[in-house]
């Protein structure tokens, strides 16, 4: 008989149960630093909005180590004030990288490229593994369900973009 979890899933892994350690900012980006330089992955949760609807509150996040350097619309790991921040990045050139919350207005301060811990390739929220990047890693229905949510946010992109334009051509004459 294979196992199943909690919730009655074949051959899904036990579940174990939620502990939570408290680290300062330092410690925990050491700690991510030093696992991906291993060449392995870490499962993180984090709190906070900034990320809707691609990361929601007390997501599980796959980070892995940076394959290149960063790109327009990576989900990338980075220092930003006294705490990490799992942001998409908005813009890239020599003087750094560009990062923004998926709901938020504005874009954060820019960082170096040195500052990127890594990127977020996978969200799982209750049993349901949705990737972050094109891969079929995870299978085709996976796959599927990148695809799609990869299409809304490009909506809402450019929907608030033509808004933007549309209003702005309103107000300037």
């Amino acid at each position: 008989m294979s196992p199943t979890d909690s919730s009655g899933n074949p051959g899904a892994p036990p579940r174990l149960p939620k502990r939570s350690l408290s680290l300062s900012a330092p410690l925990i980006s050491q700690l991510i630093r030093e696992a991906l330089d291993a060449g392995g992955e870490i499962w993180v949760t984090g709190s906070g909005q900034s990320m809707r609807p691609t990361v929601r509150h007390a997501d599980f996040v796959l980070l892995s180590p940076m394959p290149r350097s960063p790109r327009r619309g990576d989900l990338i790991l980075a220092p930003l004030g006294p705490g990490l921040m799992l942001h998409r990045v908005v813009r890239v050139d020599v003087a750094g990288v560009v990062t923004r919350g998926d709901a938020r207005q504005t874009n954060d301060a820019p960082i170096s490229h040195g500052e990127v811990l890594a990127r977020a390739v996978a969200v799982r929220r209750d049993d349901v593994v949705t990737p972050l990047v094109l891969t079929t890693r995870f299978g085709g229905v996976a796959l599927l369900r990148f695809l799609f949510r990869e299409a809304r946010r490009r909506a809402r992109l450019i929907r608030a973009s033509v808004r933007s334009k549309f209003t702005a051509s309103i107000l300037s004459g």
